[in-house]
Order: structure tokens, then sequence, then C-alpha cells
């Protein structure tokens, strides 16, 4: 059940993590992700320690017990060893008095018994500190296992806070896109297109739509489908917006990039004006150096001159949980 739960986890971040932020922020999302799920490795890991000291400590319990069982034979056996040590020496004073020779024949067999209960005590204190050190031992595992479920137990939090955080960002992004295709869909396809990839939603507005050629104002019929942006945007605050200006080939590179970055900056000043925080968007120009088909053709060169308007969920939250 944990390793699926991690799984949902690891597709939904994945989904979102490589392609919900900017280029930074996802590049940080995959490393965290994949910290994350080095851990998550570590802790089966763990886990699988656990089963197996858990398996030691039955055997060790079982060691214990034998250890426990031959030291209570070893004291019957004592006992048994000074009550006929008790007889002996009783039976020694008897034959003392009778005999010298059997005096001497009972001392013998009084030494060796001595001498074997001697080693039996030896012996006894000799397991009773191995039972010690053997009770030590499983003291410190038990406290191992116990810090070792606090971790497993706070990891699992964690993992269902992020399970969370990315399904309402999920539900976030779902109610974003309908509300967008419910502004924008008294446009036509070839000047405007709403699509989804790695987890972001890309606008796509073509410069028929936007601007006249070489211009970077925004025209009115632009000015009308940006305001319809900035309603569906509005109803979304949390979502970070990032401008990006593109041109064909035609022209020069530096022409291109400052043409670029004016029309990107013009389509967030139009933005702001309908409402949207500036503190949510990021201009960007790419010249002609992000292409969608090859500028081979007036009808490529066309789709090429576009702005793209590139929606994505704030991700700090998650960020912070896999730190």
């Amino acid at each position: 059940m944990k390793i699926n739960k991690l799984l949902l986890v690891t597709a939904c971040a994945a989904m979102l993590t490589t392609g919900c932020v900017s280029t930074q922020k996802y590049k940080d999302m995959q490393t965290a992700r994949d910290h994350f799920k080095a851990e998550y490795e570590n802790l089966k890991a763990t886990d699988q320690e656990n089963d197996e000291l858990k398996s030691k400590l039955r055997q060790a319990d079982s060691q214990v017990q034998q250890a426990k069982n031959l030291i209570e034979q070893q004291k019957t056996e004592l006992d048994l060893l000074k009550r006929y040590n008790q007889d002996l020496a009783s039976q020694y004073e008897a034959a003392a008095k009778e005999n010298s020779q059997l005096l001497s024949s009972y001392s013998a067999d009084k030494s060796a018994y001595e001498e074997q209960v001697a080693r039996s005590m030896e012996e006894l204190r000799l397991k009773q500190n191995q039972l010690a050190g053997l009770e030590g031992a499983i003291g410190q595992q038990n406290a191992s296992l116990e810090n070792m479920k606090t971790d497993l137990m706070t990891r699992e939090q964690r993992v269902a806070e992020l399970e969370k955080l990315v399904a309402e960002k999920q539900a976030q992004m779902d109610n974003l896109r309908t509300s967008l295709n419910n502004a924008l869909h008294g446009f036509a396809s070839s000047d405007l297109s709403v699509e989804e990839r790695n987890g972001k939603i890309y606008v796509s507005m073509s410069q028929n739509l936007l601007f006249k050629t070489g211009s970077d104002k925004v025209d009115t019929k632009g000015v009308e489908a940006l305001a319809q942006l900035s309603k569906a945007l509005n109803d979304n605050p949390s979502i970070e917006v990032i401008v990006e200006g593109h041109t064909d080939n035609t022209g020069g590179v530096d022409y291109n990039w400052q043409l670029s970055v004016n029309r990107a900056v013009s389509v967030t000043k139009i933005l702001a004006l309908n409402g949207v925080l500036p503190s949510r968007m990021t201009a960007s120009g790419r010249g002609m150096h992000h292409p969608v088909v090859p500028n081979n053709s007036e009808a490529n060169k066309a789709k090429n001159r576009r702005t793209e308007i590139i929606l994505s969920p704030n991700l700090d939250k998650i960020l912070e949980l896999t730190k």
C-alpha cells in the first residue's frame, strides 16, 4: 500500500514538476523529486532491515529463553550438588569415627565434588553475565526500532501532505483550462489556441491577432482577447504567468530579439491594465530561436510569429515538503 502510494505521488509530482515552473524551478523540482525517491528507496531498505532485526530479535528471545532454562537447570543441579555435598560431609564425619581409611576416601570424593560445585558456580556466573549482555543488546535494538518507526511515520505524513498538494494543484489547472476555454471560445483557432503540456497551460496568440507586421503595439482585437484572458487569470490568482514573444527568422537576430521582447512587454502591460497583478507576471523575448515549425515557408513563418502566455501553478509549498 505504501509503495502504491509513493508511485502515485511520484507520478503526480513527475507530471507537475517536469514542467509546472520556469526553467530553474523545473530543474530544482526534478532534483527534489529524485532526492525524495532516493529517500523512499532508503526507507524501503530500512523497512527490510527492520524485518531482519525483528527476526534476529525473535532468535535472540529464543536464545535468552534457552539460556534461562539452562541456568534454572544448573541451579537445580547446583542445589542437588550442595545437598549431596552435605550428605557427603555427614558421611565423612561418621566414617572418620569408624575408619581412617574410609575417611581418606570420602575426603577425596568431597574435594572432587567441591571442585565440581566451584566449576558449576563459575559457569553459572558466566551465563548470568551473558544473559545481562544479551538483554542490553536487545534493549538497544528495541530503541533503534522505535526511532525507525517514528521516522517512518514522519515520512509517511510528508508523503500524504505532498499528495494532497499535488491533487489541489492539478484541480486548479483543470479549472483554469476550463475557464480559458470558456473565455476565449469566440476566437479563431488559427489565431488562438489553448493546450496543456508538461503540467503547464500554453495560450498561443498569433501575430495576426495581436500586432501588425513589425509593430509592438497591440491591435484592438488583440486587446479584446487579452481582456477576456485577464478575466480567467483574475479568477485564478495563484497561477504564475510568463509572457514569451516569438518571431520568425526574417531580419537580423538583434532586431527579432528586441521585437519579441517589446511585444511580450506590451502584452504584459495590457494584462496588468485588466487587473492581473504585475508581481505574478514575467515578460521575456525568445526572438527567432524557438520556432514551432521550420521557417521554410510563409505559412510556417506565420505560425512562428506568435506570443505565448504560459500558465503554471505556484509550487512553493510542494518544494518545501521535498526539502
